[in-house]
């Protein structure tokens, strides 16, 4: 049964849209954070709970729209998911005829859109038209790993989730190399920045990987405190100082170009190349 009693971290995040349900939930919401972090879990926890119909603890997992989730057979929930696919202009297109016939079974009609990054431009400007002024009985969820691949014209009219990775993802070891590298981005010393990227060399790949989700988790706490919100993953090892030197939408652009790194890393990337760009991209990302 879906239910929120799953998700054990985020919970400030889980707080705020499990209270939005009982209240007005957004018609768009973005939810961003690392591959793992459990973000289409909850999202279709989301919309099992925007079509329960209990009065209370929604989604119930009785009524007859929790059971019909639970055999895939709502008719007024739509998935678009195309793995690890692109999503074409043709798929948003239909969406967007769809999205104007009535909900059958209740008073929404509710779209997961998985890997929104996946959606080609064309597919996104398509979209678009339906997000500017949507039915309002429609809401959609996206999720994805890297949301600076979603435009900013979507990305503004969403309400956006950060989740950060599972506190048993990484191994804390390496966090004093990473508090390095948080501090020289801080203050902006590439050679400083370079230095630390160059011990990274030294790591084996799953070392690497670890190294690379601290920094994820670090900038996800940058994010947190640049949107005044507590819940932070790490200990402080500089995310303030970044938070309040970098924007936010700079912060989530680092964000996702760390999660590509680590998709990198994972396809057997050379790990001088992946520090390389490390310490170049994100100087660029963050100052120029």
């Amino acid at each position: 049964m879906l239910s929120f009693d799953s998700f054990s971290d985020n919970k400030e995040v889980i707080q705020s849209l499990k209270a939005a349900l009982n209240h007005r939930f957004p018609q768009t919401v973005l939810l961003t954070g690392s591959e793992g972090s459990g973000k289409w879990s909850l999202a279709k926890t989301l919309a099992a709970g925007l079509l329960c119909t209990s009065n209370t603890n929604k989604p119930c997992g009785i009524c007859e729209s929790c059971q019909k989730l639970k055999h895939n057979s709502h008719p007024d929930l739509e998935y678009i998911d195309f793995d690890d696919g692109e999503i074409s202009v043709a798929v948003a297109r239909d969406l967007r005829k769809k999205i104007y016939i009535l909900p059958n079974d209740s008073d929404r009609r509710v779209i997961l859109i998985r890997h929104a990054h996946k959606l080609n431009i064309s597919a996104q400007n398509a979209l678009l038209k339906v997000l500017e002024e949507p039915p309002k009985y429609a809401f959609f969820i996206l999720t994805s790993e890297q949301a600076g691949g979603i435009l900013e014209t979507i990305r503004s009219r969403c309400s956006k989730y950060n989740l950060a990775p599972k506190n048993d993802d990484f191994d804390l070891s390496l966090i004093d190399n990473v508090s390095g590298f948080i501090k020289a981005l801080s203050s902006a010393d590439e050679y400083k920045m370079l230095l630390n990227a160059m011990s990274f060399e030294k790591l084996s790949k799953s070392e690497l990987k670890n190294a690379l989700g601290l920094i994820g988790a670090a900038l996800h706490d940058c994010i947190f405190i640049a949107n005044n919100l507590s819940g932070n993953v790490l200990p402080e090892i500089g995310q303030k100082e970044l938070a309040s030197k970098v924007s936010y939408e700079r912060l989530i652009k680092l964000y996702d170009f760390i999660e590509t790194l680590r998709l990198r890393v994972q396809g057997n990337a050379a790990p001088s190349i992946v520090c390389a760009s490390l310490c170049a991209e994100a100087y660029q990302i963050c100052f120029m």
